[in-house]
């Protein structure tokens, strides 16, 4: 074997002058070299958006070109730590300033001239782009991201320096490929036993790194009146002490730190679903080091991804992959409120993957074949596309439709690909979202289910004809049908004769509408509720997420659901609901961003008219209108109800709703409007977020009183 310990010793020595972003001056040059005059660069061959390159002696500088001869690049700074002069902040960074910024983890994302980022070295333009393949964002983003974290950050060499804020911002994935290069190394030279000296070397000048920042960051926890803080340094070298421990690879792609995936030998396909545990309200300074053993106890660990925020801090929880389901139920029964630090108790429940996207504003001319077609071109992975037929035209279809994928990457892939403006299938702009996942009940449960779910049914179909071609093969068989626009529940007083007539009438024609039959799944509205992150959901009873008070930094309790934070990105809603409506103070100076509602998550929504109005926008139909009616009880009182008008769909269906019940107050009667017309449009987009989000407040309001139509 080839003594790895010259290329090792040189690629150390360029990673540490990585490090400092050391600029190398000329021999006998008693100061900083200056930056080429204005003009030294053609910047017509840029374009706002391209990933600039500037290899350098001993390593590549990264940045992002915003127009107009700027670059927004990350670097290393102490000024941003100990002064709010931006004047003095922008004037061009000194190596002194590059290195006690690097030693007291402190960066600042900053904007540039060309001349002042190249430094007089040769320039490379998306160069990087044939890595990533179909991942690149569109230009405007790119450059947009970068924008919006401009400022003051957190420096790691190993999770954030100027090439993961690079990689960010165009492809969505802060990774740093010489960083992965430098891990290696020290891995090699640890493991090699010609090595010696290198890594007493390396180990005495990891040392002398220790004890500079420990004595920064403890002099900062004391001016904060904080106990010691864990250095960016120590960070670095447990993770890479666990890697050398385990085995197990570590990267960071697409917001997450992934350990393993698969683990070292592992031979096969990776574990199947129900495998997972998701685990929420891990200490933000909480890494994989003391992670990985707590989580060991109940069996080998697969992968452990921690969703991490761009400043280095993890974003408060993580998914554990198990090499089999009796792992993972063993996770959850030992670790769910297990305090993981004094006072500081994680939750752990199961985590499915949502491989299913909801694609909106679709021409309602196209068939199932079409559409299916057009998502294969532009995205991989596609297994089936499900098109709804419109209630009163079984021609058409609703105007949206629901693409499953074969896995969760594939189906976030296509969502990224699909990003509104980027893509335009038949000329028109879709919306793109992640599909509410299906229900998953438990098979002890669905054991006992006696209730048909039957769609496609025509408008003008009856529940008395229903029921009449329900008891054709059986009479008597069925108990009731309760029907909902375009589709119905079938309840049965025997099980066996629900699974009969599901196979006889499944596909059979009612009206003149082939319609479809399922099991019905059971809705538990005391226990279940749903958490999206990115798309997966993991389903509990118990309030999983914690997050720490902005002004005394305390967590929730982990037991009884309290009012649940919405900070992450993503949608989660406890039943019974309690969204939190808390009130934060504007510090003088704090920034105010315009923003509209529309680009908000629907988990920012209390309410069902803003639900109704969010729903109506995405499928690009004219907002709802509310009429107002009254009538007066037996006894006097003012009874009122809305009927609820909109008119883009006035053509091919029914155009107005209104519910059967009045109220004593108008709030209650235009709530009580818009969940009525969400149920009737939207069965599969709107009918579970419903039931889950207000369930209480359909169940509270006594003060509605039935009315004949």
């Amino acid at each position: 074997m080839k003594n790895p310990v010259p290329q090792a010793a040189s690629l150390l020595l360029e990673k540490l002058m990585l490090l400092v972003h050391i600029r190398p001056l000329p021999a006998g040059s008693g100061g900083e070299t200056p930056p080429p005059a204005p003009g030294y660069y053609d910047t017509s061959c840029f374009k706002r958006g391209d990933l600039l390159e500037v290899p350098r002696t001993l390593f590549i500088h990264f940045g992002i070109y915003l127009g107009e001869n700027r670059v927004a690049h990350l670097m290393p700074d102490i000024l941003p730590s100990i002064t709010g002069d931006r004047r003095q902040i922008q004037q061009v960074v000194t190596n002194k300033r590059l290195i006690l910024g690097v030693i007291a983890r402190t960066a600042s994302v900053r904007v540039d001239t060309v001349e002042d980022f190249a430094y007089g070295g040769s320039i490379l333009v998306n160069h990087m782009d044939r890595l990533f393949e179909d991942q690149v964002l569109g230009s405007e983003e790119a450059a947009r991201r970068a924008e919006k974290l401009v400022g003051a950050t957190a420096y790691s060499l190993l999770w954030n320096n100027c090439e993961h804020f690079v990689t960010y911002c165009r492809y969505g994935a802060p990774v740093s490929f010489q960083t992965d290069k430098f891990c290696e190394t020290v891995k090699m030279i640890i493991r090699d036993q010609r090595s010696v000296l290198a890594s007493v070397l390396v180990g005495l000048a990891s040392i002398v790194c220790l004890a500079v920042a420990d004595m920064h960051e403890e002099s900062k926890a004391a001016a904060n009146g904080c106990g010691k803080i864990r250095s960016g340094a120590q960070n670095g070298a447990a993770l890479l002490a666990l890697m050398e421990k385990t085995g197990y690879s570590m990267v960071q792609q697409n917001g997450q730190r992934k350990f393993g995936g698969p683990p070292p030998g592992w031979e096969g396909p990776p574990p199947p679903r129900g495998c997972e545990v998701f685990v929420g309200k891990i200490p933000r300074d909480m890494y994989e080091d003391e992670l990985v053993p707590v989580f060991e106890r109940a069996g080998k660990i697969y992968e452990l991804r921690l969703m991490m925020e761009f400043s280095g801090e993890n974003r408060g929880y993580a998914f554990v992959m198990y090499t089999t389901k009796e792992e993972a139920q063993l996770a959850i029964k030992i670790l769910n409120n297990y305090e993981i630090r004094p006072g500081k108790f994680i939750g752990v429940c199961v985590s499915l993957d949502n491989c299913r996207l909801f694609i909106g504003a679709i021409p309602k001319d196209k068939k199932k074949e079409e559409i299916l077609n057009e998502m294969k071109k532009v995205t991989e992975g596609v297994v089936d596309v499900i098109v709804y037929p419109n209630a009163t035209d079984k021609t058409k279809n609703r105007g949206f439709a629901f693409v499953e994928y074969e896995s969760h990457r594939a189906a976030a892939m296509a969502r990224r690909r699909l990003i509104p403006g980027t893509f335009q299938p038949w000329g028109h702009t879709i919306q793109v979202d992640w599909a509410d996942p299906e229900k998953v009940v438990d098979e002890e449960t669905m054991q006992r289910v006696k209730v048909l779910y039957v769609r496609n049914l025509m408008i003008s179909t009856t529940e008395d004809k229903i029921k009449a071609e329900f008891n054709k093969f059986k009479p008597g068989v069925v108990e009731r049908v309760k029907k909902l626009r375009d589709y119905a529940f079938v309840h049965f007083f025997h099980r066996e004769d629900a699974v009969a007539a599901m196979s006889i009438m499944n596909g059979k024609c009612i009206d003149g509408a082939s319609i479809e039959v399922t099991l019905a799944k059971p809705v538990n509205k005391e226990s279940s509720w749903k958490q999206y992150f990115n798309g997966q959901i993991s389903p509990s009873s118990e309030n999983l997420l914690g997050f720490p008070n902005k002004e005394d930094g305390t967590q929730k309790s982990l037991g009884k659901p309290a009012s649940l934070s919405v900070r992450l990105n993503g949608q989660h809603s406890p039943s019974p609901p309690e969204v939190e409506r808390s009130t934060y103070p504007i510090f003088p100076g704090i920034k105010l961003t315009p923003i509209s509602m529309y680009s908000l998550k629907l988990s920012h929504f209390s309410s069902a008219v803003m639900h109704l109005d969010y729903f109506c926008h995405k499928n690009s139909w004219a907002p709802p209108e509310y009429c107002l009616y009254s009538t007066t009880s037996q006894d006097g009182k003012i009874l009122l109800v809305y009927k609820v008008l909109i008119s883009s769909i006035a053509d091919d269906s029914q155009s107005y709703f209104m519910p059967e019940k009045l109220c004593t107050t108008v709030e209650d009667a235009k709530e009580l409007a818009a969940q009525f017309t969400l149920l009737h449009l939207a069965p599969e987009q709107a009918y579970i977020t419903l039931l889950s989000l207000n369930a209480a407040w359909w169940d509270s309001k006594a003060n509605c009183t039935p009315y004949l139509v």
